[in-house]
């Protein structure tokens, strides 16, 4: 598969290497995978069970993994929005690298975190490894339950470059990460009422995101506490930002600007 026969939107995704279980040599090294240049390549010098851990610049939504591989017979693929590798989700299970040059389809999988699992190889060695996808700067696990609701959507409008439902998980995802803490109740009970609760979110960050500015920007002013130790966090006490709303719809504790 080429890369003009992917959909419009997805692009190459800057990445570095996190962690990587072993390299051969210094001429060898993890860092080659980044570079497309077949004179190089990273190898571990041995023949099982070797991986490669990388980490993407910004979240996103993972469309696919292109692995030029060198030597490599058999791997598996997990990924995860932060760094704990035994929460990652297996997306590629064990299978055998059937030829040189590898695209595998991701479905969106929401992920910063990218190990592959060498598993066998003769020796393990891949020349270089491209991630294809779509940023969403912010994206954290927490909002999985916005992702899963979003996420068919999305899919469906593939050939869409501004489909508006990606830009909606973006504008959520980048936006109210620093009210994270404050809409932890919403984001749990968010499946009871995903509709209500979608809007809710798309209100936030859209015609009320200037008043919530506001409120972050006075209480940084006036150094009022905060629930957790981001400095952008808003005072403690909302249990619930969707609990709050007034007869026309706005949380009131958003519309008291005055904090």
């Amino acid at each position: 598969m080429e890369m003009e026969q992917l959909e419009p939107r997805v692009k190459p995704l800057a990445f570095k290497v996190r962690a990587v279980s072993r390299e051969s040599s210094p001429s060898q090294k993890a860092a080659h995978v980044l570079d497309p240049d077949l004179r190089s390549h990273w190898s571990a010098g041995t023949n099982t069970k070797e991986w490669i851990l990388l980490e993407l610049e910004e979240p996103c939504l993972l469309s696919h993994i292109r692995i030029y591989n060198k030597s490599v017979l058999e791997w598996e693929i997990t990924v995860g929005l932060r760094y704990k590798p035994e929460t990652f989700v297996k997306v590629r299970p064990r299978c055998e690298a059937p030829r040189r040059d590898m695209i595998y389809p991701m479905n969106y999988t929401a992920c910063r975190f990218v190990r592959i699992s060498c598993l066998r190889g003769n020796p393990i060695a891949v020349f270089f490894i491209q991630l294809i996808g779509v940023t969403v700067k912010g994206l954290e696990p927490e909002f999985q339950p916005v992702i899963n609701y979003l996420l068919p959507h999305i899919m469906s409008h593939k050939q869409d470059a501004h489909d508006m439902h990606l830009q909606l998980l973006q504008d959520i995802a980048d936006r109210l990460l620093v009210f994270l803490p404050h809409l932890e109740v919403d984001l749990t009970n968010f499946t009871e009422a995903a509709e209500s609760s979608i809007q809710f979110l798309a209100m936030l960050a859209g015609p009320f995101y200037p008043i919530i500015q506001v409120v972050k920007e006075r209480c940084r002013k006036w150094g009022l506490p905060v629930r957790s130790d981001d400095d952008d966090a808003c005072p403690e006490g909302e249990q619930s930002m969707a609990q709050d709303f007034d007869g026309n719809g706005a949380p009131d504790h958003l519309l008291d600007v005055g904090c």
